[in-house]
C-alpha cells in the first residue's frame, strides 16, 4: 500500500527527535558534571581560603514561627577570636531562636571578615543534579514543542488532502 508523503515526513521527524533526545540526555549529563566540577573547585578553594571559628552569641536571635518547622538564618551579635588572636564582636549568621551563650560556626576570610561558608558537599551535588535536570527540562520542552508543531502541520496537510479527495469522490458517492 502506498504511503503518504506526510507519513514519511512524520517518520523522519520522529527519528530526528529521538536522536536529538539522546543527544540531549548526553548534554544534560555533561552539563551536570561540569556544574558539579566547577562548584566543587570553588568549594575547595573557598575551604582553603576561609577559616572556621566558633562565635558565642551575645543576644537571643528573633524566633520566626513557621508551620513547616523551617528556621531561617538571622544576624545576631556575637563575639569570637579573630585570626590574629584578637577578640572581635559583630553580627554573625545564626539560626532563628538561638539563645544567648550558644556557640555558632563562623567563617572568616584572610582579612578576618565574616563570610559565607564554602559550599557543602550536598550543595555541590545538588547543583550538578539541578543543572542536568534543568537542561533536560528545557531541551525536552523544545523537542516536545517541535513535535507538536510538526504534528499540527502534518494533520493540517492530511486534512487538506482528504478534503481534495472528497471533492473528487463525494459527488460519485452520493449518486
Amino acid at each position: 500500500m502506498p504511503r503518504r508523503i506526510t507519513d514519511l515526513v512524520e517518520d523522519a521527524v520522529t527519528w530526528m527527535l529521538i536522536a536529538a533526545a539522546l543527544l540531549l540526555l548526553v548534554a544534560a549529563m555533561v552539563a551536570g558534571v561540569i556544574a558539579h566540577g566547577r562548584l566543587a573547585e570553588r568549594a575547595l578553594a573557598e575551604g582553603q581560603e576561609r577559616t572556621r571559628v566558633t562565635a558565642t552569641v551575645l543576644e537571643t536571635s528573633p524566633l520566626f514561627v513557621s508551620d513547616s518547622g523551617y528556621h531561617p538564618r538571622v544576624a545576631v551579635e556575637a563575639t569570637w577570636v579573630g585570626l590574629g588572636g584578637e577578640h572581635r564582636t559583630g553580627r554573625v549568621p545564626a539560626t532563628a531562636g538561638t539563645p544567648v551563650g550558644s556557640e555558632v560556626a563562623v567563617w572568616l576570610d584572610h582579612n578576618g571578615t565574616v563570610v559565607e561558608p564554602p559550599p557543602t558537599g550536598f550543595e555541590v551535588v545538588a547543583a550538578g543534579v539541578l543543572t542536568g535536570v534543568g537542561v533536560l527540562l528545557l531541551g525536552g520542552s523544545v523537542l516536545a514543542l517541535i513535535w507538536v508543531r510538526v504534528k499540527r502541520a502534518i494533520n493540517a496537510a492530511n486534512a487538506r488532502h482528504w478534503d481534495r479527495e472528497w471533492d473528487d469522490i463525494g459527488p460519485k458517492w452520493t449518486r
